[in-house]
């Protein structure tokens, strides 16, 4: 699960990282950003890999239903304006997704 996952760049690495290590992944691409949502639809309609891997969610992740539990959640703290658009307070309430973890 990429948590802010903006235009695609941790979704991106997501994907080379498990073709490089020979493992099949599912990526959850969770963006509350239309406009960056936006260029993610664009990605996967363009790209194989991303149509079949890659599943948008339009959605802050305090408001995400209806998803399985992640075994891994990334996200980058500081976002690409560098003002911590992501704050810690989201990401706690994203690890309720992670496998294990009890909502």
């Amino acid at each position: 699960m990429v948590v802010g996952a903006g235009r695609g760049p941790l979704v991106r690495a997501s994907l080379d990282a498990a073709q490089m290590a020979g493992v099949d992944i599912n990526v959850y691409a969770i963006e509350k950003n239309v406009n960056a949502v936006n260029t993610l639809f664009h990605l996967q309609r363009e790209i194989e890999l991303w149509k079949q891997k890659v599943t948008i969610h339009c959605t802050d992740i305090r408001s995400l239903e209806g998803v399985e539990k992640a075994d891994i959640i990334i996200s980058e703290l500081l976002g690409s304006f560098g003002d911590n658009e992501l704050s810690p307070e989201c990401l706690d309430g994203a690890q309720l997704f992670l496998k294990g973890k009890s909502i």
